[in-house]
């Protein structure tokens, strides 16, 4: 979905700007101390991660398991076309740009063309309600593989959040930004910020936000390594953020930073998550000086990423819906929300919203052969939403054939007639096909047949083929006939 704002209005100034006032920082190699303790740390659910962390609540993981090539799954939404930051290429939703990798990552990949048109990937978690409840925490982390090519300029991964208010809207910055892991131009540093407040100035001193400035990361372009965020607000009125790499505490934002109204207008929101590779724009076009997309680059960059996952803690759990039932055409698949209260349903086809699929069960159209099933649960209220996991690729349903009988008298110069009964479900295109002593007669593909002298001394039968679509062919022969006589 188009968002209602250009992503950071990153102007070259602003970018650079950030180089200059952020510094240059080596990410500590000791971690400071983090809020909780034991198990229930952050640092010990980054360590987990994407598996349940002891003392969390996980809402939300992705292996990226799959075949090689394959599209990413429902969890996911794809975001198409340009986005406002300068840059110059436009995201697609191909499996050219966005892939499984078939060894358990994502792959998102920047392409130029003929042309020298670019194309690339951006895509956003279907669930957009993560949050860090009052008293509680929430945990949002990726483990990542920057792309490491010759000519890098103009490169762009990141991994972030946007949040939304109570009527699902985004006001950026107010609603929040939350930038897990920015990194341009191929350089081994990394960026990790926080935006709110207003467009240009405000707390977060708009448009660069409270950022980490650029942090020395040698070995982040070779490896995979883990980008995270927590929102803490388990001390009211001394709530934080605080970003890692690799489990390690790299940048800390109080909420007295940037007073109490900025940090309720953005911390308490529903989030959701988004991985995208740009090329060119206000940011590395900043860092490196120059224009970034005009810069000569390699073709085919590749952002990895092995895992993600999101976590809370200190909140009610909320159960996670279930779905019964075979993923197949015409089968009715029932949704268990786990709760006791009444809910709302959403069902979704690879992330999209079926129409008018809002009740508790949902019978599978042809339309949807291939695609993987979803339901999302809500209170009344529109809060506490959780999404099932996705059932297998919906595949052809089954049709309800019947064996048919044959009405008349075998003999020559008789008629024969067809009763195929009632195939479901209604409407099934029916085809006939007569046989004798099991050999095709030529042309007998009607509902009737007048029995020939070719057919005297024979038994006959006839075939009844249904089709419909997003069903199997079925086939169904009736018991042979008398022999015929003359």
């Amino acid at each position: 979905m188009p968002l209602p704002f250009s992503r950071t209005l990153r102007s070259f100034a602003a970018a650079l700007s950030l180089v200059l006032v952020g510094g240059v920082i080596s990410l500590p190699q000791v971690a400071t101390a983090a809020e909780g303790t034991g198990d229930a740390t952050p640092a010990a659910a980054i360590a987990a991660a994407p598996a349940d962390a002891a003392g969390w609540t996980t809402l939300f993981r992705d292996e990226f398991d799959g075949p090689a090539g394959s599209p990413i799954g429902a969890q996911w939404e794809h975001e198409v076309g340009t986005w406002g930051t300068g840059a110059v290429d436009r995201t697609t939703d191909s499996t050219a740009n966005v892939f499984l990798d078939g060894s358990g990552a994502l792959n998102i990949r920047a392409l130029r063309d003929a042309s020298g048109a670019w194309t690339s990937g951006r895509v956003i978690t279907a669930d957009k309600s993560f949050s860090a409840p009052a008293g509680g925490r929430l945990l949002m982390t990726a483990s990542v593989r920057l792309p490491a090519i010759a000519d890098p300029t103009g490169y762009w991964g990141a991994f972030w959040a946007l949040g939304r208010d109570a009527n699902g809207m985004i006001d950026w910055p107010r609603t929040g930004e939350v930038d897990m892991l920015e990194a341009v131009n191929g350089t081994p540093q990394v960026i990790q910020t926080l935006h709110c407040d207003l467009a240009d100035g405000g707390a977060c001193n708009e448009p660069y936000g409270i950022t980490s400035g650029l942090q020395d990361c040698p070995a982040c372009l070779n490896d995979f390594h883990t980008y995270s965020a927590l929102i803490d607000r388990t001390t009211p009125g001394a709530e934080r953020m605080e970003f890692f790499v690799d489990g390690v505490t790299t940048h800390v934002v109080a909420e007295a930073q940037i007073g109490e109204d900025a940090w309720n207008a953005a911390m308490p929101n529903d989030f959701f998550l988004i991985l995208n590779l740009a090329i060119g724009g206000g940011l590395p076009n900043g860092v490196c000086g120059c224009d970034s997309a005009a810069a000569p680059k390699t073709s085919g960059g590749t952002m990895s990423v092995a895992n993600v996952a999101v976590y809370q803690s200190g909140a009610p759990v909320v159960p996670v819906p279930t779905i019964a039932g075979t993923a197949a055409v015409g089968t009715t698949l029932v949704a268990d929300s786990g709760r006791a209260e009444q809910v709302t349903y959403q069902w979704r086809a690879d992330g999209t919203v079926v129409s008018g699929a809002t009740s508790a069960s949902l019978t599978v159209p042809s339309g949807l052969v291939g695609k993987r099933i979803t339901v999302t649960t809500a209170s009344l209220s529109g809060k506490n939403v959780t999404t099932s996991l996705p059932t297998d690729p919906v595949v052809a349903g089954t049709l309800g054939a019947v064996t048919p009988t044959i009405s008349g008298t075998a003999k020559l110069g008789s008629t024969l007639t067809a009763t195929p009964g009632s195939w479901t479900p209604s409407p099934v295109n029916l085809t006939y096909r007569w046989k004798a002593d099991g050999v095709d007669i030529a042309g007998a593909t009607s509902k009737t047949l007048k029995v020939s002298t070719t057919q005297v001394g024979k038994r006959i039968t006839v075939t009844v083929t249904g089709t419909k679509t997003g069903y199997a062919t079925a086939q169904r022969t009736s018991a042979p006939t008398a022999t015929v006589v003359r």
